[in-house]
């Protein structure tokens, strides 16, 4: 099962990110540190940003938010999710 997991991760990430777009990594029991990832604000959302955004904070899935749009307030210590500003660039990154 673990071959399979990059196979599926690279297929999911290899669009842009839509509105609300999750991005599931197989980390069994991996909680989301979002201590260092101030260094990508600004950066453009794409697949290898999204990896390595992933591969910091140890997060199981990563949620892409548009600027303006709306996400549910539930809770999960393995979601990473990054907001992103007016211009499409990475404004924030935080767990939950």
């Amino acid at each position: 099962m673990r071959k399979l997991v990059p196979v599926i991760l690279i297929a999911v990430t290899a669009c842009a990110p839509g509105p609300s777009e999750r991005i599931a990594l197989d980390q069994v029991g991996a909680v989301c540190d979002a201590r260092a990832l101030g260094q990508f604000v600004g950066q453009e959302p794409t697949k290898e940003t999204a990896l390595k955004l992933m591969g910091f904070s140890r997060a199981r899935v990563l949620r892409w938010v548009r600027f303006g749009a709306m996400v549910t307030m539930d809770f999960s210590p393995q979601r990473l999710t990054v907001r992103l500003d007016p211009q499409g660039r990475i404004a924030s990154a935080n767990c939950g």
